[in-house]
Parts: C-alpha cells; structure tokens; sequence
C-alpha cells in the first residue's frame, strides 16, 4: 500500500504523557460526537482495550471491560472526491469501489472508545487510480 503511515509510536507516546499526567485525559478522550455516532453504529470492532480506560481500570485496581468498545472508523479526504470528501467509508468494498472510481484520495482510520471517548488516528494511506499497482 502506497504512502500507508503507521502512527503507533504516537499513540504511545501521547498514553505515556497521560500517564504520566503531563496531558490530561480531558484532552485525549474528547471525541466528536459525529465521531462517536460512526463509531457507535458502523466501526469496526477492535478486540483491543482503550488505552484509557485501561489506565483508569489499572489505577482503580479493578479487572479490565472485556466489552467491545474501542472501535476503527475510516474517513477518505481529497480533491477528486469532491462531494464524498470527509465522509465516513462504512465499508472496505466501499473504499475498493472509492478506489477504482477515484484518482486519489487519502484514507484515514481513527480508533475511538465509546465509553471515554478516546481517539486517536491508527493510520493513513494513500488509494485511488494513481496508486493502483
């Protein structure tokens, strides 16, 4: 995959500053309410814990929520997308079709907890024709 980016050593460090209470968890769980409605009913299931809600669960010495609540969104941004810019790819064959019908575009995967309302981009990378291997 073209011009695909990782950010996990971002993630990380930004829970390390949480945790160390350099940033607040008031500044890291504020999730759009937009956001939170996608992620609610169209993302997909993680089977990973929020890194968060972890946190709190470590500190308050509590088992960890085996519930599914950090869930992966994806928004496809650019020009030749014109109207559909920004909009929610509820699906892959929605993205594999916006790939084939589009020059380019870049597809962006944020996760987000729907019980703190935790989010953070997961990755990004670049799809459409111009890219088609």
């Amino acid at each position: 995959m073209r011009g695909f980016i990782d950010y996990r050593m971002a993630k990380r460090a930004l829970v390390r500053e949480v945790t160390r209470g350099s940033v607040s968890v008031q500044d890291v769980c504020d999730a759009h309410p937009e956001l939170l409605r996608a992620a609610r009913y169209g993302g997909a299931g993680t089977h990973r814990t929020c890194p968060i809600c972890r946190l709190a669960d470590d500190r308050a010495d509590v088992p960890l929520d085996e519930a599914d609540t950090l869930r992966l969104v994806t928004y496809a941004f650019g020009d030749d997308l014109k109207r559909k810019s920004g909009q929610v790819v509820w699906t892959r064959q929605e993205l594999d079709d916006l790939a084939r019908s589009h020059g380019s575009f870049t597809a962006y995967v944020v996760e987000c907890c729907l019980v703190c309302g935790w989010n953070h981009l997961v990755e990004s990378f670049l799809l459409g024709r111009a890219y088609a291997g």
